[in-house]
């Protein structure tokens, strides 16, 4: 897959779709002349961005948002060479340049996309969705507060609105896990659910108990909601046939390492998620079959679908976990 338009797709190549990571403010200082999270302007209305890169050795991997007009297209791993070999073509954005096509950084109402300085939202880091507060809004880029470091995330790639997704967030690409929508399967539109999301790609269900990943292109909200039904209560399983994890996995479970490393600790039928800045959440574990999930009795379209390898390490979303200790 390749970052467009024709130029950038030959400078640089989208090698995969992969969650970012917090940017701290010392780290801008950029690679080898390169100004990490500076927007750079290219010919025929494209720019692009470059929010990280793990070294400035040539197969070193960056993390590279393309946009047009102002727009974003895709977000992408490219090589640092691929990168500094496009510099010479393009030029550091200029203040004109922002407010004439829109761009993330060109100034509006505060609030446009329903988010406001103060708010609570969601952004892309290494270990998925993480909470964190907005505390300055430039059009469509947000000056968050995570993980104690203030970083700048772009509407809609990078943050969003806590709570169901609003009518612009659909326009804009964003769903939400458990979201019923209608997915374009060979030119037809069938009827799905989202059961796992990965930036704004989303894995839904296909019949034949199949499921598939879709971009926000393929994707498009349910046309009717299904009927409203109450929710279930604590210790009772999300699905008919699930039983309690207790004594099948108890023990402490955690990523190999990265930046996105987190843990998760099974004890009596719970599971407690540590993430990489030490913040706790707890779920019911149920599980059926070769497959876990962990749920939370107040938030049914929630729950974290994870499978049981052969081995008996777990893949979950945000990777392979395996056993550390009882």
């Amino acid at each position: 897959m390749n970052v467009s338009p024709r130029f950038l797709s030959r400078c640089l190549p989208a090698l995969a779709l992969l969650a970012l990571g917090v940017l701290p403010d010392a780290a801008r200082a950029g690679t080898s002349g390169l100004q990490l999270g500076t927007i750079y302007r290219c010919p025929a209305g494209k720019s692009f961005k470059v929010l990280s890169c793990a070294g400035s050795a040539d197969a070193d991997l960056c993390d590279v948002q393309s946009y047009s007009h102002g727009q974003p297209e895709m977000r992408g791993k490219s090589t640092h060479q691929q990168v500094m070999g496009v510099l010479p073509i393009c030029h550091i954005q200029t203040p004109g340049e922002t407010r004439a096509d829109g761009h993330p950084g060109a100034t509006h109402e505060d609030g446009t996309n329903g988010i406001k300085v103060g708010d609570a939202v969601e952004v892309v880091t290494g270990s998925g969705w993480t909470r964190a507060k907005v505390v300055a809004v430039n059009g469509n880029s947000y000056r968050v507060l995570v993980y104690g470091v203030q970083v700048t995330k772009d509407y809609p790639a990078e943050v969003r609105r806590l709570g169901a997704a609003s009518a612009r967030d659909h326009a804009q690409g964003q769903y939400r896990l458990g979201d019923r929508v209608q997915v374009n399967v060979g030119g037809r539109w069938i009827s799905s659910r989202i059961v796992t999301e990965m930036g704004q790609d989303y894995q839904v269900e296909l019949p034949g108990n199949r499921t598939a990943w879709a971009t926000p292109n393929n994707l498009r909200p349910a046309q009717s909601a299904p009927a409203a039904v109450s929710k279930p209560s604590a210790g009772i399983p999300p699905k008919p046939g699930l039983t309690s994890c207790a004594g099948k996995f108890e023990g402490r479970y955690a990523s190999t390492g990265g930046f996105g490393s987190f843990t998760l600790t099974f004890r009596s039928g719970k599971a407690t998620m540590t993430d990489a800045g030490g913040n706790d959440d707890v779920f019911e574990c149920w599980m059926g079959g070769a497959r876990m999930y962990l749920h939370k009795p107040d938030a049914p379209n929630l729950d974290m679908p994870i499978d049981i390898n052969d081995d008996g390490t777990l893949q979950t979303p945000l990777g392979e976990i395996r056993k550390k200790a009882s």
